[in-house]
């Protein structure tokens, strides 16, 4: 289905860089969509969904991480963090404990509840991932990865 189409131009979009840009966005905010349709059933958003991810991936050996540090894997700031684990906390799927010897520091960490919540979303998410990406080649994975990292790495430039 051509760009336009989609977009329902009546016009053909004749800047090339326009033309790759708008098919970069629209296709990051349908997996958008469809990331929250998986999500719902579990009452997750895309958002608490990372949060749980990146607890059970990337928690330090105490099972948990910084919340400063979980805010810039997320990408967003530190009271959009807040906001969020608070949320999850009141949920029950996480925790929070101080960091000894700093009480400011607050550590997250995922609790028994919030582990089966997310192993049970991320055999779904999985695979809808297969069924999404099925066909489409490594090389060709390969190659939009480091398309879209270079455009990435161009942006991060001009925003320092």
């Amino acid at each position: 289905m051509a760009l336009e189409h989609e977009l329902g131009y009546t016009e053909p979009i004749r800047n090339h860089l326009q033309r790759s840009l708008l098919a970069i966005v629209l296709t990051g905010s349908q997996l958008a969509k469809e990331a929250d349709r998986l999500l719902r059933p579990f009452g997750l958003t895309e958002a608490q969904f990372n949060v749980l991810m990146l607890l059970k991936y990337q928690a330090d050996e105490n099972g948990s991480l910084n919340q400063t540090r979980l805010g810039r894997m997320l990408l967003v700031n530190r009271s959009n963090v807040t906001g969020l684990v608070d949320r999850m906390e009141e949920a029950g799927w996480v925790q929070r404990t101080a960091e000894s010897g700093d009480r400011r520091v607050k550590l997250i960490g995922l609790t028994a509840r919030g582990r089966k919540l997310v192993e049970r979303a991320e055999e779904a998410y999985f695979q809808s991932i297969d069924r999404l990406m099925d066909g489409i080649p490594r090389a060709e994975l390969e190659r939009m990865e480091s398309i879209l990292e270079l455009l990435r790495s161009r942006t991060q430039q001009r925003q320092a």
